[in-house]
């Protein structure tokens, strides 16, 4: 009886021990489990990781491609467009400003280069591109205009402008690097070649040219709106401005234009050239229009505010009004309908 009692206890002590053992072998693969879960959940984690990472770098370097092919693309339209503009002629020097005072060049917009220009000219092939000799003139001061050639013979590392070059750059022509401080401009002289201009757009400095005209006999000069353009402007003196035009081989948007008509003088700017914004005159027919001066427009615009202004003040008065009349019908308070009724029974 002792030895089946002690069997039965030894028995419960092994079955406890494989329940302890089978529940900590559970727990040991739970544990194991979890661990294994969170290192794959890590492993996930790093390979998303790392798949945005190398999304990124691709986009990045995908972005770098496309800005190098656009930078390319524009690089090389700008290559075009400068050899459109110089016919593969890289002529760029900078001179020194000297005035040309003869009474003969006052009117014109032809410099004088030196010879040195010439050979360089002649050796770049620009002899060979046809046609007149243009140039695009700048300062550092941000002056800008093209100009055609009257002669190479100017000295050396100077360039002859005449009083119309000088004027539309601002150019200075006095004495060079004195003691005094005095200086002359330096000049950015750049071979280009310019398209025909097809039509220009010239604004008076002031009021007195339209008025001047105006005394005139001749056409329309009173400045009018020209819906399809969407501006205001003064119609007629073709003649006098193609006269103005004859001296110049050149113009360019922002230049000053000098109009001489019995003995007076008037300043003209440009404001619109077709089909660029700098055009050559030599052997063209050019289509001249005269805007009105800023004065003008400002007066006409002033004129159509106050027209716009009267006419809105007006329709507010004529609302108001039928505002008050309606007011005051609503406040007549007609008879009720029985009363009417009583006073006819009683007049039977």
């Amino acid at each position: 009886r002792l030895v089946k009692d002690y069997n039965k206890n030894d028995q419960f002590c092994m079955d406890l021990d494989l329940n302890k053992a089978a529940s900590r072998l559970k727990k040991e693969q739970k544990s194991l489990q979890a661990k294994e879960n969170e290192r794959k959940l890590k492993e996930k984690k790093i390979q998303e990781e790392v798949k945005r990472k190398n999304q990124e770098l691709e986009e990045q370097a995908k972005k770098r491609r496309e800005e190098i092919l656009k930078k390319e693309v524009e690089l090389e339209a700008e290559k075009q467009k400068e050899y459109e503009k110089t016919g593969g002629v890289d002529f760029l020097e900078t001179y020194r400003a000297v005035a040309l005072t003869r009474d003969e060049w006052s009117h014109s917009d032809r410099v004088t280069l030196p010879p040195s220009a010439l050979n360089a000219l002649q050796f770049k092939g620009a002899m060979d591109v046809g046609g007149p000799l243009f140039f695009e003139l700048k300062t550092k001061e941000g002056g800008r205009t093209h100009c055609g050639v009257l002669e190479f013979v100017a000295d050396e590392e100077t360039i002859g402008i005449p009083p119309k070059v000088q004027m539309c750059l601002g150019a200075v022509t006095e004495a060079d690097e004195t003691m005094e401080g005095g200086f002359c401009s330096r000049i950015q002289t750049k071979f280009v070649r310019l398209p025909k201009g097809e039509s220009v757009s010239l604004q008076p400095r002031n009021k007195s040219f339209s008025e001047y005209m105006s005394s005139l006999d001749l056409k329309q000069t009173q400045p009018v709106y020209d819906s399809s353009r969407g501006k205001w402007i003064l119609p007629g003196l073709e003649g006098v401005l193609h006269t103005a035009l004859q001296g110049l081989s050149t113009l360019t948007v922002g230049d000053v234009v000098k109009v001489v008509h019995n003995d007076r003088d008037f300043e003209l700017q440009v404001l619109e050239l077709q089909p660029e914004d700098a055009v050559m005159l030599v052997d063209t027919d050019i289509q001249v229009e005269i805007a009105p001066s800023k004065a003008e427009v400002e007066e006409m615009e002033a004129e159509e505010v106050r027209k716009r202004r009267d006419t809105e003040e007006k329709e507010a008065k004529e609302r108001m009004m039928a505002d008050r009349k309606k007011s005051a019908q609503s406040r007549l308070t007609p008879e009720p309908a029985g009363q009417e009724a009583e006073v006819g029974k009683q007049g039977l």
